[in-house]
């Protein structure tokens, strides 16, 4: 298992629970005295505009840096002030690998807060931002010694989010 101890990963137990909501204030927190990078991971595949600036195109994985401003997830991340943003559509096997792609592209430094459901299968984060909703409906597979925040849905949307620190390249929360 890989462990990244500059990436927080918010994951959660379905949809519509709170994760970009929560991504997007954990980026505006550290926006204040660093420069986040923000990735947003789908496993569907969707079409994609054309305009967009592909970084990788392939049957496995596609990653596009996000510089447009609307309603999407991925731009909601750069609003929130994310220096740079990545959305990649990934199949599961190719998580590790694309998400390294983008990493390339970014000093290894920065603070790195990943939406992604899948990663945390293959890669240890700094710290795991775990949100559950009203109905479970995913089993959460967190494994015993990992630094997490596990919060049902409604706790997220009022949670101080100033207690993640990000020092010395690692995330860290205060007790």
């Amino acid at each position: 298992m890989k462990y990244m101890p500059n990436i927080l990963i918010v994951k959660g137990s379905g949809r519509n629970v709170g994760k970009t909501v929560s991504a997007c204030q954990i980026i505006r927190q550290l926006a204040e005295s660093h420069a986040p990078v923000g990735i947003k991971i789908s496993p569907h595949f969707h079409r994609l505009d054309e305009k967009q600036k592909f970084i990788h195109f392939s049957p496995d994985f596609v990653i596009v840096e996000e510089r447009n401003i609307n309603g999407k997830d991925s731009s909601r991340m750069l609003q929130a002030g994310a220096k740079k943003v990545f959305y990649i559509q990934a199949k599961n096997d190719y998580l590790p690998q694309a998400v390294e792609m983008v990493l390339q592209q970014i000093n290894s430094i920065n603070p790195v807060v990943i939406e992604s459901g899948g990663l945390y299968d293959f890669w240890e984060p700094g710290l795991l931002v775990y949100i559950e909703g009203e109905e479970l409906k995913k089993e959460s597979n967190i494994r015993p010694h990992s630094t997490v925040i596990r919060l049902s849905s409604g706790e997220a949307q009022n949670f101080d989010w100033k207690k993640v620190h990000f020092n010395n390249g690692k995330f860290t929360i205060d007790a």
